[in-house]
């Protein structure tokens, strides 16, 4: 396998399966040699789908097995272009580029207890989770939550797997009494617990809220969002590319990265949802508010670089090394 100068390498779509209602599974395989690079629980990868076009997704399958790399895509009502390109355009038999794992989600060494929570697609890095805490014999329980049956993905394989007792199935569409609820979910939480949640910010904000409120310690909470919040009607301020000496008004409909784009200058883009840290800038002056998810608290405390795709601005303005 050659890893190329940009990070990627080629890779075979071996199979392509709906799994549930607007989700696609993708099992890619080396384009060349036996086995990828391996891979920790929670890890995610690089799809160019499009020319300038990269997109992140976890890879759902068992890290102890790198002959392949699982992708679940859920197809997005509000698409921007990659979700839609995938589940529109990629076949098994197709060579598409990818990149090494990485992984802002991991398992802590000394997990003892552990509460896994999925919510619809959120399940793709929870069900790698479930595998490697298996195979290490830690006690977890597993909550899946989904709009209805139709959209609950790879519940044939954990039903069949040896965590399937480990799994608590809950449906919108299937009454009250199947819906999540934290006090049963974390009824037995101590302040050791550790709790991972993937899925929607506002369905992750409700089950971190619930966890501390049932006494498990804020640093035990783990989260990964599928992107940075969008708020609308915000207020607008002032960013000045330092090496041009453009001073640009962001506008409250538009991004930092936008802005630039729009005045001709050429940031650094990924995924462009705060997710993958591509476009993190140096912050010469000004105050950060902070909407990524791939920079720590210290970091983001620190105040010295932005993501510029998602991230706005406290003070009037900001002054970026760009």
């Amino acid at each position: 396998m050659t890893i190329e100068k940009t990070g990627r390498f080629p890779a075979l779509i071996r199979s392509r399966t709906v799994i549930a209602r607007d989700i696609v599974c993708l099992e890619i395989a080396p384009a060349t040699g036996n086995a990828f690079l391996p891979f920790t629980a929670g890890a995610h990868v690089d799809v160019v789908v499009g020319d300038g076009l990269v997109r992140q997704y976890s890879i759902s399958n068992d890290p102890a097995d790198s002959s392949c790399y699982r992708l679940a895509i859920q197809k997005e009502a509000q698409s921007r272009g990659g979700s839609r390109a995938i589940h529109d355009c990629f076949k098994a038999g197709d060579i598409i580029q990818i990149g090494v794992p990485r992984n802002n989600f991991q398992l802590a060494d000394d997990d003892t207890r552990v509460v896994l929570v999925a919510g619809g697609i959120g399940i793709t890095p929870i069900l790698s989770m479930a595998y490697r805490l298996a195979a290490k014999g830690i006690d977890f329980s597993l909550h899946l939550c989904a709009r209805s049956i139709e959209r609950a993905a790879f519940l044939d394989e954990i039903a069949s797997s040896p965590f399937g007792s480990n799994l608590h199935l809950h449906l919108d569409d299937a009454g009250p009494d199947q819906r999540f609820n934290p006090e049963d979910a974390f009824s037995s939480a101590t302040p050791t617990t550790a709790v991972y949640v993937c899925g929607p910010r506002g369905f992750m904000d409700f089950v971190t809220s619930a966890a501390q409120r049932m006494g498990v310690r804020p640093e035990r909470i783990h989260t990964e969002s599928f992107g940075a919040a969008v708020v609308h009607g915000e207020d607008e301020f002032e960013v000045v590319a330092a090496r041009s000496g453009k001073v640009l008004r962001v506008r409250h409909d538009k991004s930092i990265a936008e802005t630039l784009e729009e005045a001709g200058l050429r940031p650094l883009l990924s995924c462009e949802q705060g997710i993958c840290g591509t476009c993190l800038t140096r912050v010469i002056s000004g105050e950060v508010d902070h909407r990524d998810t791939f920079q720590t608290q210290l970091e983001k405390i620190s105040g010295s670089r932005i993501a510029i795709c998602c991230s706005r601005a406290r003070s009037r303005q900001l002054v970026l090394d760009i």
